[in-house]
């Protein structure tokens, strides 16, 4: 368990060395990838449901 956790940290201060600019690529990319075209639209309604609104 203690291996577990000092990778897990390695790895987080391993990704904090990284520059946000590029994280925040990384993760648009993703989110594009998953997306679909024609997808239905959500209404302000529903987001606020989402939200908790």
């Amino acid at each position: 368990m203690t291996e577990a956790v000092t990778q897990a940290l390695e790895g987080e201060l391993k990704r904090e060395k990284e520059p946000l600019a590029s994280r925040l690529k990384q993760i648009a990319t993703t989110l594009a990838a998953d997306a679909k075209p024609g997808d239905k639209v959500m209404t302000k309604d529903e987001i606020d449901e989402m939200w908790g609104h």
